[in-house]
């Protein structure tokens, strides 16, 4: 919707991302319009008819009914109440806890079970508009490998949102990424249980997973590029990885975008035989794996800029030590923003190799 006049877009959402003349990032897409964002464009001179907005809806909260996934209770006469995003990822770690249990007892996936229970609150968490509590909730929660699961069926189903996908892709893609590591239900219990670095010989056997789920993927009749997705979530875009060692059109989008969700949540958590690594050795590996071709750079970049877009205004902790917030990101250089500082002026970090984000801290 378009508005003749600044003061009309105060409250409203931006449906685009802002950027200077420069390609240095304003005010990032999903932000609600306050009066210093209106402020900003106005001393930016951004063209009042470059901007896209809408009303801010009001958000249908989940009722507060315990294990009730959203599908279920459309209709039911209770009083409603919003769910925080932490009790949302735990019912979700929960379900796909039940889901595992049932496939290692029957050897077969409930198929029915994970559309109505597993989806609507992958769908749910995904709708949370503060990236770095939602990452800081599945960080913080429950077994590693439910938690890796739920974090990376989430954002994947994000990213797919940001890359525009229709909804059917997209629905394809929250099963696919809530699946895609199910193969590993049938590995020996002991590697699945090992807190140290693994034999070669055991990563041989721990390979096989993207197997297993494809075969299991395949026997429970949900679509082609689902099982897929259990197969490829280890290739990579300059044929590195496994197990067929494909290169970028022969593998498919929903793996590249599962792929990378996965690496990313597994990075910033902690595991049995590692820390979680600190957010700017994160950021800055992405996005070297992204240039140096391990990963789709459509997909890589539209992750990093939206990732770090949702952090302008953000306070930071630097490798220096020094402190400050976020205060525009540059598209080219979306790991690398302009910080304003604590205690002196501004520093540019893309022009700078010796300084860089150590982490985010609000």
């Amino acid at each position: 919707m378009q508005y003749n006049n600044y003061d009309d877009l105060i409250g409203k959402r931006l449906l685009n991302n802002v950027l200077d003349a420069r390609g240095v990032m304003l005010i990032p897409e999903d932000t609600i319009l306050l009066r210093s964002h209106v402020e900003k464009l106005e001393n930016f001179n951004i063209d009042i008819f470059d901007l896209h907005v809408e009303p801010v809806k009001d958000e249908q909260p989940v009722p507060d009914i315990p294990d009730a996934p959203p599908s279920e209770v459309k209709n039911t006469k209770v009083a409603f109440v919003p769910v925080p995003t932490q009790e949302l990822v735990k019912r979700s770690e929960k379900k796909m806890q039940e889901i595992h249990d049932f496939v290692h007892k029957n050897g077969k996936l409930p198929v029915a079970e994970i559309e109505d229970q597993i989806l609507p609150y992958i769908l749910e968490v995904s709708q949370q508009r503060n990236i770095y509590q939602l990452f800081s909730e599945l960080k913080s929660t429950g077994d590693f490998r439910y938690k890796q699961s739920v974090g990376v069926a989430v954002i994947a189903t994000m990213l797919g949102k940001w890359l525009q996908l229709d909804n059917q892709e997209l629905s394809l893609l929250t099963t696919a990424a809530s699946l895609y590591d199910i193969g590993s239900i049938k590995l020996p219990h002991f590697l699945l249980q090992k807190t140290t670095w693994y034999q070669p010989h055991e990563m041989e056997i721990m390979r096989s997973h993207t197997r297993l789920g494809y075969e299991l993927i395949n026997e429970s009749g949900l679509d082609q590029r689902v099982a897929l997705v259990a197969l490829q979530h280890h290739e990579r875009e300059d044929g590195s990885g496994y197990p067929n060692q494909l290169r970028g059109p022969q593998i498919d989008r929903l793996s590249k975008i599962v792929a990378l969700a996965d690496v990313y949540l597994a990075m910033i958590s902690e595991r049995p035989y590692r820390p979680a690594n600190p957010f700017y050795h994160v950021i800055q590996e992405l996005q070297a794996n992204i240039l140096n071709h391990k990963f789709d750079p459509i997909i890589g970049m539209t992750f990093l800029n939206r990732l770090m877009s949702s952090q302008v205004g953000s306070e930071v902790i630097l490798s220096d030590e020094r402190k400050g917030k976020i205060l525009m990101i540059n598209a080219n250089y979306p790991t690398s923003p302009l910080v304003a500082l604590d205690s002196e002026g501004f520093i540019d970090l893309s022009k700078l190799n010796s300084v860089k984000i150590r982490d985010i801290v609000g």
